[in-house]
């Protein structure tokens, strides 16, 4: 039988009080089920897939329905709480909205690079200017080869 890791995000967790609090300010209400999901989203390190994140939630918290950890993901990206990207041909992973970076994916190993947030704003402007089409480039990755995977 394998253990299940301890949270590490606590009720004191600045990181997990200020998500609840967005998601106050944008008209959601917090439930266990909402507390569970964003507690497990902090706790695990690197990118999650909502399947992922559904089965961590559930090891921690077997009363969280799995329709209930889809239906608060959906939740959470329409109130501007968290935010998905596609890696590359992979599922698209779950983060919080905030301080939002963009992604490079590795095609060879796997490797994800974040990079700055303002990275393509001059491609989204001239996206923008020329064709008149407001671009939102935080939901999909750049693809390509690493360094390591390059040499």
């Amino acid at each position: 039988m394998s253990r299940v890791p301890p949270d590490r995000t606590g009720p004191d967790d600045p990181r997990l009080a200020a998500a609840l609090e967005q998601l106050r300010l944008a008209g959601g209400r917090v439930t266990r089920a909402r507390r569970a999901v964003l507690g497990t989203l902090l706790a695990e390190p690197g990118h999650l897939s909502a399947e992922d994140l559904a089965k961590r939630v559930r090891e921690r918290h077997p009363e969280v329905h799995l329709s209930t950890v889809y239906r608060t993901l959906d939740a959470f990206e329409r109130l501007g709480v968290l935010t998905h990207v596609h890696l590359g041909h992979g599922r698209a992973i779950y983060h919080l909205a905030g301080g939002v970076s963009h992604h490079a994916v590795c095609e060879s190993c796997g490797g994800v690079l974040h990079l700055p947030a303002d990275l393509l704003d001059e491609v989204r402007e001239r996206i923008e200017a020329t064709w008149g089409f407001a671009a939102d480039t935080r939901h999909f990755a750049l693809v390509g080869r690493c360094a390591a995977c390059r040499t």
